[in-house]
């Protein structure tokens, strides 16, 4: 799976395959292979080539900031996703949202039921990826329309998990 995102201002794109408790990283024509613990929501370890590394994450609205190696990195999102987290999903303007998993995973949780009325960033379910929960969020007010998983349903990235009619 792709993701892009801004590091320091400068803008970034990498790839992560998962298999088991390993990921394959690649960031331009680098390739490593990481062995991924899990040691909290906020902190995970890292076995890279023989060498451990302690991620730390600290999450401010749509900020993140990670401290590796005695440094602090500031992880924000491309100017275009937030745009779209701001106004919610294009399909949203058409008269429907779908909500997706960011990657692959278990359903954990779903915290809302069919023709739930939803605010915008309430938390609608919860994946499990790598040993960590992720809160998947509404991106708009509205309603409710079709619940696609339940609780243990394994989930590919971009798969759709419900829903939702705007307000």
């Amino acid at each position: 799976m792709d993701f892009e995102f801004t590091v320091d201002g400068v803008r970034q794109t990498i790839s992560l395959d998962r298999k088991d408790d390993c990921i394959s990283i690649r960031h331009g024509d680098k390739t490593l292979e990481a062995e991924v613990r899990v040691i909290s929501k906020q902190a995970v370890s890292l076995l890279v080539g023989g060498r451990s590394f302690l991620v730390i994450v600290a999450r401010d609205k749509d900020k993140k900031y990670v401290w590796l190696n005695g440094r602090t990195y500031l992880i924000q999102r491309g100017k275009e996703e937030q745009r779209l987290a701001e106004r919610g999903d294009d399909r949203a303007q058409k008269g429907k949202s779908v909500v997706t998993s960011p990657m692959p995973g278990k359903v954990v949780k779903v915290n809302v039921s069919e023709n739930e009325a939803v605010r915008k960033n309430q938390t609608l379910a919860v994946v499990e990826a790598m040993k960590m929960e992720n809160e998947i969020k509404s991106p708009l007010e509205g309603f409710v329309k079709k619940i696609y998983v339940s609780p243990g349903d394994l989930v590919d990235s971009e798969k759709p998990l419900l829903e939702l009619e705007p307000k």
